[in-house]
């Protein structure tokens, strides 16, 4: 996102986010929706802006998705006149967009905010398998074998007792002992699995994990985990193991974006209780734009869809500026939101109130 935000000439930037998924109904027809869709918003961006460099942009953009044979559900294309930068997404934009000027780069934040990195791990009692999943993609993964299953254990490790039924001891120490080395490496290999869940939460920067396969054999993973990588699991989701990698993050989606609208309603909540108590929080879009200009905004809270196009091509660069980190919410948070005047904002430190007018001269 940054690169697009100040690449040379982005402020003559032709921003296209295109609803490019060949399963969608509006897409069947001989004429997909999308590419119908896209002529008249490029048809009324040049009646619109007479600029010369609007139309080689438009030219550039037509000629792009003329050829494009889509495998994906969306693209999000920025076109400059020195450069471009061309996204294809495996998950759908929430509408698609044509726009000029500065890069309407909001519904890309949405994007990776909504589809975030996640760890997944599965795992039984025989092997694990993870990979990192990030915009609705599932990464090149890994796999780990609970080596006892490498070995031979034939009953020959029961030594004959004087009491010896069909062929085989019955009791003795040596059974105890076998259920002891079984048990001693399951949980060397889940304690390895929960050390590789950690290492890999470091390496991909992700704050969230997910985990399935055998519910048994994930509480038990977790049972050996550190407590600072136990607090990134988000929830168990029973999974077959058999499932690819890109199947097996397509069952477990769901939860992930489950978990983000409850994340975003604590977070819609906390910043509501804290300005309403006259603490570090702020409501309604004069106050947080105020507070982005004087750089006190920690977190910027967006409500998304947001309807004012203007409004929502400038927040990312504000909140940039501002140094403030920011987080589109849909559902039931923006809703909130929506009611609390439009936009929230957690603050570096609260708003001073307004000190008393002093009393008038004379006054009783």
């Amino acid at each position: 996102m940054n690169r697009v935000l100040s690449q040379p000439a982005a402020d003559k930037t032709l921003s296209v986010y295109a609803q490019v998924d060949p399963s969608l109904f509006e897409n069947q027809g001989r004429t997909p929706g999308w590419r119908i869709w896209l002529k008249n918003s490029l048809r009324e961006l040049k009646a619109k802006h007479a600029e010369p460099e609007t139309a080689e942009l438009i030219a550039r953009a037509e000629h792009y998705f003329t050829n494009l044979r889509p495998e994906c559900k969306a693209v999000a294309a920025f076109f400059t006149p020195r450069a471009e930068e061309v996204l294809q997404l495996k998950v759908p934009i929430v509408a698609p967009e044509c726009h000029f000027g500065r890069p309407a780069v909001a519904s890309l934040l949405w994007l990776l905010d909504e589809y975030e990195p996640y760890v997944v791990t599965l795992v039984d009692s025989e092997k694990a398998r993870f990979f990192v999943a990030q915009l609705g993609r599932a990464g090149l993964g890994d796999t780990r074998f609970n080596e006892v299953f490498e070995y031979d254990f034939p009953q020959k490790t029961m030594m004959p007792s004087g009491r010896n039924e069909g062929g085989y001891p019955q009791g003795g120490n040596n059974r105890d002992a076998f259920a002891a080395t079984i048990q001693d490496h399951a949980r060397r290999f889940y304690r390895e699995v929960a050390e590789q869940c950690g290492h890999l939460l470091e390496q991909s920067g992700a704050k969230r994990l997910l985990l399935g396969g055998i519910e048994t054999s994930a509480h038990c993973v977790i049972e050996q985990m550190h407590d600072t990588v136990a607090r990134a699991v988000i929830g168990i989701v029973p999974t077959p193991l058999h499932l690819g990698d890109q199947a097996t993050w397509d069952a477990m989606m769901p939860r992930a974006l489950e978990f983000e609208r409850e994340h975003e309603r604590a977070l819609v909540d906390e910043v509501v209780d804290l300005a309403k108590a006259g603490g570090r929080g702020a409501l309604g879009v004069a106050t947080v734009l105020d507070c982005l200009k004087n750089k006190q905004v920690e977190l910027l809270l967006v409500p998304w869809p947001l309807g004012d196009v203007e409004l929502r091509v400038r927040l990312p660069e504000l909140a940039m500026a501002a140094g403030a980190r920011i987080e589109l919410v849909a559902g039931a948070a923006a809703e909130r939101i929506e009611q609390e005047g439009g936009l929230a904002a957690r603050l570096y430190y609260g708003i001073p109130e307004a000190a008393p007018a002093p009393p008038l001269a004379g006054a009783a």
